[in-house]
Parts: structure tokens; C-alpha cells; sequence
């Protein structure tokens, strides 16, 4: 019996502890407005981060974009490889080295379906300066503190962000574009920097009144890192688009790395 009742004693114990820890957790986690706050600030000093990122460091970044048709053949590679030289390490400029991944015959027309259309106007207008914490980024969408994660020494808050539901300002591709995603966003918590980004499209977008085309799966994310000297630069961005041209079906990727970073001479 009195097994039992100490059995029973340390469970009670265990749930309360439990319970403790639980509401701990939840306590230590900032507001979602003290953290928005906070990234906000932060991006005001972001485009300057880029500038000296640049005139300190020597790194190359490598940039591919393929094309598919719906029965996954490749229509259009494109493979671009550019190097960025710190002033003082220049000797001579370097023009971006273009290479073709890959030798695809095609016709006039499938080159102008892979160069046109939704592929172009909806994938290449992402990238990681698209989702600054700014006015206009706050006002369309409504956030949520999801939780913290620890990874590879960052400590992460993690936002989910979805539109708000409401008439969203439309001025063209971008903002139909911007008004129809939802994902969720990795913010440092030491220095309040977007660490990593993953976003989708929840619906399907006409161009041009889907004479064009129609971009019905969109998904974009990027992974930034922090050097030793305190500049964040994006390591890795991607996206993939899924969507018709005219009357053909398109699958489009695109990937850009940064690699080889070291500081300049």
C-alpha cells in the first residue's frame, strides 16, 4: 500500500513540476509585438549590412535556373557564376561568367514560353529584400509567435505570418504576389536579423489576365548566416514555381549559393 501511495505521490508531483515548466516556457517567450518591434529596427540598418558585407568580403556566388515542361523534360537551363572582389582585392574587374548547364535544343517557341510568362514575372521578382520587417511588409499580414529553436548556435524565435483578411493594396505582379503567400519567419534573437524565411502560395495568380499565364504553386525560402565580424549575408536562397504559360504547362527552379567567403585582402 504504501507503495502504491508513494507511486501515486511522485506522479501528482511529476504533473505539478510539469505543469511549471510548461508555463515557464511560455513566459520566457518575448510578445509578438516586442519582437516585430525589435526586427523592424533591425531593418533599418540592413541595406548598409549589404554595402559593407560587400566591400569586406570575397565570395562567389553560383546561380542556376532550370525550366521543365509538365513530363519533366528540361527546356531552358541557365547557369551563371559571378565572383565579388572587396576594392582593395581588386586587380582587374571579372565580367559574370555565363555558362549553360546544359546544351537544350529547342525550338523559337519553347524558348520564348521559358523565358516569359509566370516563370519570369512571378519567380524573379523574390528575393530575401522582398521581406524586410517595414511598414508596408507589417500592415499585410497578421503574425504569431510560434516557439524558439537553437540551431547551430542561433538562438531562433520562430513568426508564422498569414494575409491579413482584408482588401490588400495592389499596385501589380509583386503585390498580388506578396498578398497571397503565408510561411512563417526565423528571427535572431540576439541581434533581431531574419535568420531564415519559408513562405508559399496559397492560391493560384493570373498574369495579365491569364493571357499570359497562371502561377498555381509558388514556394520561396532563403538561410542567412552571421560571420565572425557581425554581417549576415543570405547562404543559400531558392525558389520553385509551378504554373501555365499560354496554354503549356511549366516547372520552374532556381537556386543561388554564396561560397568561397573569406575576407578581403
Amino acid at each position: 500500500m504504501r507503495s502504491l501511495q508513494s507511486l501515486f505521490a511522485a506522479g501528482v508531483v511529476a504533473c505539478i513540476l510539469n505543469s511549471i515548466c510548461i508555463c515557464t516556457a511560455e513566459e520566457v517567450l518575448p510578445k509578438v509585438d516586442d519582437v516585430i518591434k525589435k526586427a523592424v529596427k533591425r531593418s533599418e540598418v540592413e541595406s548598409q549590412n549589404d554595402i559593407d558585407f560587400r566591400q569586406k568580403y570575397y565570395f562567389v556566388s553560383s546561380k542556376l535556373t532550370e525550366i521543365r515542361n509538365a513530363d519533366g523534360d528540361l527546356k531552358k537551363s541557365d547557369s551563371r557564376i559571378s565572383t565579388n572582389f572587396p576594392p582593395k582585392a581588386v586587380v582587374a574587374p571579372e565580367p559574370e561568367a555565363k555558362i549553360e548547364a546544359s546544351p537544350v535544343l529547342r525550338s523559337p517557341k519553347d524558348e520564348q514560353m521559358a523565358s516569359t510568362g509566370a516563370t519570369k514575372a512571378v519567380g524573379r521578382k523574390f528575393d530575401r529584400n522582398q521581406f524586410q520587417f517595414n511598414d508596408d511588409f507589417l500592415g499585410r499580414y497578421d503574425f504569431k509567435l510560434i516557439g524558439r529553436e537553437v540551431t547551430n548556435g542561433y538562438n531562433l524565435l520562430i513568426l508564422g505570418f498569414a494575409p491579413k483578411k482584408k482588401k490588400l493594396p495592389e499596385s501589380g505582379i509583386k503585390d498580388r504576389v506578396i498578398n497571397r503567400v503565408a510561411g512563417r519567419v526565423w528571427v535572431d534573437e540576439r541581434e533581431y536579423a531574419i535568420k531564415r524565411c519559408n513562405l508559399h502560395l496559397l492560391e493560384s495568380i493570373s498574369i495579365v489576365g491569364g493571357i499570359v499565364g497562371e502561377a498555381q504553386k509558388f514556394d520561396y525560402s532563403f538561410d542567412r548566416e552571421r560571420t565572425e565580424d557581425g554581417f549576415w549575408y543570405v547562404r543559400e536562397s531558392s525558389w520553385h514555381l509551378e504554373g501555365r504559360e499560354v496554354i503549356v504547362h511549366r516547372k520552374a527552379e532556381h537556386r543561388e549559393t554564396v561560397t568561397e567567403l573569406r575576407k578581403g585582402d
